[in-house]
């Protein structure tokens, strides 16, 4: 490849998975429509179950390469990123977070600060719009540059990966993971975590892109106007599994939690900004799509954690 920062993504240490997620027994089928909207290269694929058509990476780059992955040269706004600028992406979702932590005092409906764990915390912008609230927030991060990006723009401290042997049963009133479960090599388990450190009845806030299934990128693929990635990058790689509401739905039942509210778009997100006409248009479009047939970009869940949850076995969270 031309570029260093390419051939360094294709020499990254790699894993197969071939079995469904969420199937016993189901096979992956190559999906090569889906290898080519996302631009792979050898060695990585993409394959689909062909009884739940859960889509997921495969080959992927194994727990040291995402590891690898996750550093300011290749992901966060290095020369291999996309887009280049993240640091934009983060402001433009200040506002998302603080409606995030609005909603979550209304559903939990408890007087006083809610205990909440963002995991993935990313730069630390849904923490510290958690402790401007006044809640007990804090966030688990596994890229070690994210954690100093946090630290330095937001005066907050996330916990490393590490962390995650700290927390105890019944410990959270509330979860938020935001574009994070979609990364993770088995996301089954860490729902399953989840719901182990949740307190009775505690709150789940989940959401994942819709990838792939969604009407923008289905209207884009009929006109020919785009709806790939335009090269092969980071972005080709970051996520492990690639979810439908039916998908995200299933692995939360069997995770243990029950679905309180399921959407495919939220107008605190989109239009994208800056605001223009054509964003204008995408908000309407989106908007209809999920009032339809749940056809819009996101997935955004509320979940609450069933009064019975079987315990997991230990070291089943296995963290990439």
């Amino acid at each position: 490849m031309s570029n260093s920062w390419q051939s360094r993504l294709c020499e990254l240490p790699v894993e197969t998975v071939r079995d469904c997620l969420l199937c016993e027994g189901a096979r992956g089928m190559p999906d090569p429509r889906w290898r080519e909207y996302l631009n792979l290269v050898s060695p990585f694929d993409v394959l689909r179950c062909p009884a739940c058509s859960l889509r997921w990476l495969s080959p992927r780059p194994s727990a040291e390469g995402y590891v690898q992955l996750y550093t300011d040269a290749m992901y966060f706004g290095g020369d291999g990123a996309s887009p280049a600028d993240y640091e934009s992406s983060v402001k433009a979702r200040v506002d998302y977070m603080r409606a995030r932590i609005a909603r979550l005092e209304h559903a939990a409906g408890k007087e006083g600060p809610l205990s909440i764990l963002d995991y993935g915390a990313a730069t630390g912008d849904f923490v510290r719009a958690g402790l401007d609230a006044g809640h007990d927030c804090i966030g688990i991060e596994l890229s070690e540059d994210a954690r100093a990006a946090a630290k330095q723009k937001n005066g907050v401290t996330l916990l490393s990966i590490d962390g995650v042997g700290g927390m105890v049963e019944s410990q959270f009133d509330a979860i938020h993971m935001n574009h994070v479960l979609e990364h993770m090599p088995d996301p089954l388990a860490h729902a399953r975590w989840c719901a182990r450190i949740l307190k009775p009845g505690g709150l789940f806030v989940l959401e994942v892109p819709q990838q792939f299934d969604n009407d923008l990128d289905r209207l884009r693929r009929t006109l020919s106007i785009g709806g790939k990635l335009s090269r092969f990058d980071a972005y080709s790689l970051h996520h492990t599994y690639f979810f439908t509401p039916s998908t995200a739905a299933t692995l939360l039942a069997e995770a243990g939690f029950s679905v309180l509210s399921l959407s495919t778009f939220n107008s605190n997100k989109t239009p994208f900004w800056p605001f223009s006409p054509k964003n204008y248009v995408l908000r309407l479009l989106l908007g209809m799509a999920d009032r339809l047939h749940a056809g819009g970009n996101i997935i955004e869940v509320l979940a609450q954690k069933e009064s019975c949850v079987t315990s997991l076995r230990a070291g089943e969270v296995s963290v990439s």
